[in-house]
C-alpha cells in the first residue's frame, strides 16, 4: 500500500508494508525509498494504527530522507560526473558529460563514455538519470552478448535452452533451474567479456549435467577450452567489483 507524508512543503512517499515476523512498527529509508513495516493486522488508522506512527516519526523521516540523499548524491557525484571512471567488459574509461537538448539520456562509447544529459534535470535526480541510463546501456550490451554465447555454445553442445535472460539475482552470476531458461546477471558486461561467456557456458552445460561431476567439467571443456582461464578471469573481477 503506498502513501504520503507531507511536511510543509516537503512529500515524503512511501510504502507501507505488513509482516507476519514483524514484532512492532518500524520505518526503513534506503536510497531506493521509504518503507513502513507494521505487524499483520494493524489497522491503518486510530491510536495504535500505522497512520499515528508514521506521524509520530514525521521529523525523524524528514531528517532521515534529507541524510539518505546527501549521502547518495555525494556517491553518485563521485560515480557519475565527467572525470569519473565507469566499467565495461574490464576495462575502466572515462566519462565526460554534459547537457544538451535531449528527451532522455543519450550514451555513446568509443574510448570513452560520452553521456548527454536532458538540460531540465539537475541536482540529485541529474545523476540518478545518468545511473539510470548508463545501466540501460549495459543491459542492452549485455542482452547481446548473452544471446551471441547462448547460441554458440548451445551448438556446441546440441542443447536447447527454454530461453536466455538476463537477471538481477543478488547471490548468483547465473542459473540454469528446471525451467531450462538460462539466466545471467547483466552486470557481467562489466567484466571482462570472456567471464561472461564462461558462465553462459557453464550454466548450459547444466542442461547436460546437473552437477559440478568431472563428467560436467570434461562437456564445459569440450564447448570452452579455455574455461580455466576464464572462471580465473571472473574470480579476479567479483573481487574487484566487491571492494568498489
Amino acid at each position: 500500500m503506498k502513501a504520503t507524508l507531507v511536511i510543509g512543503k516537503t512529500e515524503i512517499p512511501y510504502v507501507i508494508r505488513y509482516s507476519k515476523q514483524a514484532r512492532r512498527k518500524r520505518v526503513l529509508v534506503t536510497p531506493a525509498g521509504v518503507e513502513v513495516i507494521a505487524p499483520e493486522g494493524t489497522t491503518l488508522e486510530g491510536d495504535g494504527g500505522v497512520s499515528a506512527f508514521v506521524h509520530s516519526k514525521r521529523r525523524w523521516m524528514f531528517d532521515a530522507v534529507r541524510e539518505v540523499d546527501a549521502r547518495q548524491g555525494k556517491l553518485l557525484t563521485q560515480r557519475y560526473a565527467s572525470g569519473a571512471k565507469l566499467q565495461y567488459r574490464g576495462r575502466w574509461l572515462l566519462l565526460e558529460v554534459q547537457s544538451g537538448p535531449v528527451a532522455a539520456v543519450e550514451v555513446t562509447c568509443k574510448s570513452k563514455f560520452h553521456i548527454i544529459v536532458p538540460e531540465q534535470l539537475t541536482g540529485t535526480g541529474r545523476l540518478k538519470a545518468i545511473q539510470a541510463g548508463f545501466d540501460d546501456w549495459l543491459k542492452q550490451r549485455a542482452e547481446l552478448d548473452l544471446q551471441t554465447f547462448c547460441r554458440r555454445h548451445s551448438s556446441r553442445l546440441s542443447v536447447t535452452p527454454a530461453g536466455a535472460r538476463l537477471s538481477d539475482a543478488k547471490f548468483n552470476w547465473g542459473t540454469c533451474g528446471k525451467d531450462r531458461i538460462v539466466r545471467v546477471h547483466w552486470r557481467l558486461v562489466q567484466a571482462p567479456r570472456v567471464a561472461l561467456e564462461y558462465v553462459v557456458a557453464h550454466e548450459l552445460t547444466h542442461l547436460l549435467h546437473r552437477n559440478h561431476s568431472a563428467e560436467f567439467w570434461k562437456k564445459l571443456a569440450e564447448t570452452m577450452p579455455n574455461w580455466r582461464e576464464a572462471k580465473e578471469m571472473l574470480e579476479r573481477w567479483e573481487e574487484e567489483h566487491r571492494a568498489v
